[in-house]
């Protein structure tokens, strides 16, 4: 059967069709703004509460990247894999490829800074998975870490190896016992799925400061994490897994 419409009626159908044709478009600007991959924001974008949200996780370990000294505008670099005249190689060898630092929480809600010693990647890197080994019996905790309100930064009681290696860094008596996690770079993922659909690497930065008659010298240590999975506990002193590092 064929509908006529009059005059009226034919200005409707237009109408509808016109408003229908808005509402479509303005949803598909909308679908095509929008994607299921949301990039994590930087240390700048994130309240007090976020950023600590991100530090207290879990299965997350930091592990040493990096190391540099700053004093004044001299920066020198330590890539911990190789050879330094900044650091022995006791240093290079038998400290920095175990170190573990993690953020937690304890009694009543108490911020705690813990250390284990732990195997498998570290340094510079290409992103990817590696067997680690976790010593349960080595794990220590240094102390509670605090907000530091003036500075907009996490205040922590140094792990003893941060310490040991900002005073041989040093060369000096000096040795610090707290030190800041910078809020560049900020942690990104609060948990292993989130780092591992972004398959990138994830950094943080602790500094130790000196104070000396010339001036202040800066010790930054670029942490990148180690997420543990696949955990295995074969005893009470090893936890096996698999570093997504």
């Amino acid at each position: 059967m064929v509908m006529k419409h009059g005059k009226a009626g034919r200005e409707r159908l237009t109408a509808i069709c016109l408003a229908g044709s808005l509402f479509f478009a303005a949803f598909s600007m909308l679908s095509c703004g929008t994607s299921t991959n949301v990039e994590p924001m930087g240390g700048q974008g994130l309240t007090k509460a976020e950023f600590l949200g991100r530090m207290i996780v879990q299965e997350r370990y930091w592990r040493i990247e990096e190391i540099s000294r700053q004093e004044e505008d001299q920066i020198a670099t330590v890539n911990v894999r190789e050879q330094s005249t900044l650091l022995n190689s006791h240093y290079l060898n038998d400290v920095i490829p175990f170190v573990a630092v993690q953020f937690g929480r304890g009694y009543y809600g108490k911020g705690v800074v813990s250390e284990s010693k732990m195997t498998g990647a570290y340094g510079k890197v290409p992103f990817g998975e590696f067997q680690c080994e976790l010593l349960l019996k080595t794990t220590k905790e240094s102390g509670e870490w605090t907000w530091d309100n003036d500075r907009k930064m996490m205040k922590l009681p140094l792990p003893e190896s941060i310490r040991t290696l900002a005073a041989a860094m040093s060369g000096s008596d000096w040795r610090p016992d707290t030190g800041y996690v910078a809020s560049e770079p900020a942690p990104l993922f609060r948990g292993v799925e989130e780092a591992r659909r972004a398959a990138s690497p994830e950094r943080i930065r602790i500094v130790a400061e000196e104070q000396t008659a010339e001036g202040k010298i800066t010790y930054a240590f670029i942490m990148r994490a180690a997420w543990m999975t696949d955990v295995e506990y074969r005893d009470a002193e090893h936890k096996f897994g698999v570093s997504l590092y």
